[in-house]
């Protein structure tokens, strides 16, 4: 099976933002850093993660997937009290059919992110 590798500079250390094999894209930890930076979106939580779901966007579109693809996402966050505002900005994301989704509560994330995202999407047979 070819893989391939999409990279677009959000990635922090020594790994891809996304990998796809075959009909199948994982995606890194994604944040809610500014694009081209090395800043978390300032605004508050909201605004993190608002960026967050951008970022995870623009990765699974660059590796030539939908957001309605994805079939599962992991979301860590420091506080789980920001629960209630991760679903109100996650929800509009996936209108329909949303994927299934884990959360973990952490104590600490890289760049100082209070929330990350990870996802597996699925094309089914799409090129």
């Amino acid at each position: 099976m070819v893989k391939t590798v999409v990279n677009n500079g959000s990635a922090l250390g020594p790994y891809s933002s996304a990998v796809v094999a075959g009909d199948y894209c994982f995606v890194a930890g994604t944040g809610g850093l500014v694009p081209g930076t090395k800043r978390v979106a300032e605004g508050g939580i909201e605004a993190e993660i608002r960026q967050t779901m951008e970022n995870l966007k623009s990765v699974i579109t660059e590796a030539g997937f939908r957001m309605a693809e994805v079939v599962s996402v992991t979301c860590y966050l420091r506080d789980l009290a920001d629960w209630s505002t991760l679903n109100e900005v996650y929800g509009p994301y996936f209108p329909e059919e949303p994927p299934a989704r884990a959360a973990v509560a952490v104590a600490d994330l890289p760049a100082g992110l209070n929330v990350e995202l990870t996802c597996v999407a699925y094309r089914g047979g799409r090129s």
